[in-house]
């Protein structure tokens, strides 16, 4: 994931549902359960939210199949940090 991470591109569904199930058969739990990657493929898609979302509909068998949540359905994407907001690190990507 570091490579693809990395790289100047949004990685495939498919590409990001087999480094999911890789963390689990590996019993990477932290790693498979941890919204890491699918964080990543997020600020890969950048301002183009409709590749996020599509990606996310892809690997919804996946992600309901490993028991994994999205940024969105754990609350993450409302979170607000008040130093690093003011200092315009992050923003609320809704």
């Amino acid at each position: 994931m570091n490579a693809l991470v990395g790289s100047d591109l949004v990685p495939e569904p498919k590409i990001t549902g087999a480094a999911l199930r890789a963390c689990r058969q590996l019993n990477d739990f932290a790693s498979a359960v941890s919204i890491d990657i699918l964080e990543a493929v997020k600020d890969k898609a950048g301002p183009h939210k409709e590749i996020y979302h599509y990606i996310i509909q892809e690997l919804r068998l996946t992600l309901n199949e490993l028991g994994i949540s999205t940024p969105e359905e754990l609350g993450l994407d409302k979170v607000k940090i008040p130093w690093m907001a003011s200092q315009g690190c992050i923003h609320n990507a809704t």
